[in-house]
This record gives structure tokens, sequence and C-alpha cells, in this order.
């Protein structure tokens, strides 16, 4: 595979973080954005990050007009969200204020709501805004929240939240067509594509969370490793009883909750019942924070979103990536939140 370069890495990562990379540059969009979205319109570009997510996933990104979309890894829907989803793009492809108009793209965020309530009936307009943010503000990058104020002699008593729609909306639209026209694929993934997918979805492996890929990671780890290290940005770390990618642009946290998921992780030793995990929470607090209130819940969340303890038989048990990890309870961190 040819070698490749920044600018394929950056387009790359894009897809990986958001499933969407789009051909319009947006006010903000730094030089080095502009220089991948000219560099995509070359025919050699879209065959060399093609082959790349070929090699790595078994699948490669949908594209119209050089608007790339990639559903992979996390990217699976159930049929709520599938249904929110081709509601919204319905909707914002009959917005009549977005027909003919580049420049202003703004969409009331409760009228979109309604409208997709009106065929998304299952669900809740609290629900469905939940799910219209999850997939096209935090996922897609396709809207940015945004409020449109009114002078401050004549402010409203309640201002509206909009949506700005990314220009490129309709080649998402079409991306996201021709993707759910496809047949589905044959399950013929190869053992170093089926591995990949787990990393994508879970960045943690281990012989028990994994058995069936565990012996696949194991037979191609230093394959493997040099298929994600070509993106420049993770690094397959293999130990005897687990598998980490590690994300070079993730920033450890030292917010409250996450220093105290930690501390409890380390604290669990050879497991706690699951119904003294909340005392053992609260303990770690106090510990921690004197005087200062963090709800155990938020501690749990930190907990199994960062793979730090995983439950085995009403038990919560600490992963191996906890001994890689130390609290730090100097001033500084106590004062970031």
């Amino acid at each position: 595979m040819a070698n490749m370069t920044n600018l394929d890495r950056l387009i790359i990562n894009e897809l990986l973080d958001h499933g969407v990379f789009t051909t319009t540059p947006l006010a903000a969009a730094t030089q080095q954005s502009r220089a991948a979205i000219a560099e995509l319109k070359k025919p050699s570009v879209q065959q060399r990050i093609g082959n790349y997510f070929k090699n790595l996933l078994g699948l490669a990104p949908d594209n119209f007009q050089e608007n790339l979309l990639l559903l992979a890894g996390t990217a699976k829907l159930n049929s709520a969200q599938v249904h929110v989803l081709l509601a919204t793009v319905k909707t914002v492809i009959n917005e009549p204020e977005l027909q003919g108009k580049d420049e202003d793209r703004a969409v009331a965020t409760q009228k979109i709501v309604r409208q997709v309530h009106s065929e998304v009936t299952e669900l809740d307009e609290r629900e469905i805004l939940r799910l219209i943010d999850s997939l096209f503000v935090k996922r897609f990058g396709l809207f940015t929240p945004d409020r449109l104020e009114e002078d401050q002699e004549n402010t409203p008593a309640e201002i509206d939240d909009y949506w700005e729609v990314s220009p490129d909306f309709n080649e998402f639209a079409q991306n996201l067509v021709n993707h759910l026209g496809q047949s589905a694929p044959a399950n013929d993934l190869n053992e170093l594509q089926q591995v990949n997918r787990v990393l994508l979805a879970e960045q943690f492996m281990s012989p028990k969370t994994n058995p069936q890929t565990w012996p696949l990671l194991v037979a191609h780890k230093e394959e493997i490793a040099d298929q994600w290290r070509q993106g420049g940005r993770f690094i397959l770390e293999v130990g005897d009883h687990y598998a980490l990618l590690l994300d070079n642009q993730r920033q450890p946290s030292v917010a409250k909750p996450y220093l105290v998921a930690l501390t409890v992780a380390h604290e669990l030793g050879a497991g706690v019942q699951a119904d003294e995990l909340t005392p053992t929470i609260k303990a770690a607090t106090e510990a921690l924070f004197p005087g200062f209130t963090i709800q155990p819940s938020q501690v749990k969340a930190a907990l199994i979103e960062n793979d730090l303890m995983s439950d085995q038989d009403d038990y919560w048990v600490p992963t191996p990536i906890v001994a890689r990890f130390l609290v730090e309870t100097d001033e500084q961190s106590e004062g970031e939140t």
C-alpha cells in the first residue's frame, strides 16, 4: 500500500471520529482541513483511503461527490435510531428555510423535533431531541448548536435554539441512501478485520471479554498493530491478558468523577460486591475531595465508559487497564473540573 500523507490521515481520523468527511469548508476550518478537502479531489487519494479502510475493517467509505460516509465500529444503530435518522434527513431536506440558501442555514430546533415526532410517534419529543443531538451534533457533526439572539433592548423572554445545518447535508443524505440501499454484505471478514472491528468499537480486549477474537489478535498482533500505526494515531498495546488501542489524541481526563473512578478502580482488588460499589465510591470521593459532592452515578459511568471495571457474577472487578494509571491528587488536579 502506498505511503499515506498527513492529509490522508486527517481524513481517515475524521471518518473514525465522526463517520463523515464533508467537502465544503466552514468559516472556522483550519488551513490543514482545507488542504485535505482539496486533496480528496484526487482519485489516487480516494483510492488510498478506500483501500486503507478495506484492509482495516473490510469496507470502504461511501463516496458522493467527494463527501464520505463510514458506518463502522460503534456506528450500528437500533431501529429507533434508524427511524429518527431517516425522519430527520427527510425533514431537513424538505425544510423550506434551507431551499436555495447558502449562507443562512439555521433551522429552529423545536420545529425539526416536532416534525420528526410526527413520523416517529413511538418516541416522545425529549427522546427524539436526545437522539438527534447524539447523531447529528455529536457523532456526524452536521448540526452546530446556535442561538439567534436579538439586540439587548429587544431580547425576548425566551431565546429559541437553532441548529446550523452543514452545507453538505444533501450529499450526506445521498451517501446514506446509497449505503442503506446496498445489499447486505456476506459475512466474509478476514481474521484481521474481525479483530479490528472489535478494537474500534471497544478499544479493549481480553481472553475473558472476547474469547472468540482474542486468539485471532494474538496470532496477528504485529500485522494488526502495523495497520493501526499507518493511520498515525493509534498504537496497539498487547499484554499477556489484555490489548488496548491507545489514542494519541486523547488527553488524560482530570475531571473529578474520572479521578474518583481511577481511585475506586485501584481499590476494587479481587472484586467488590455490586451493592458495595456505591459506599466505596462515596468513601473515595470524601478522601479525594472532602466536602465536595459528586454523584456516585457519575463515577460509575466513568468506570464503565473508560473500561476501568467489568461485571462478573454480581461483582465489580478491575480490568487490566487500571494498572496503567495513577491518580494525581495535587492542587492543580483538584482545581480542574
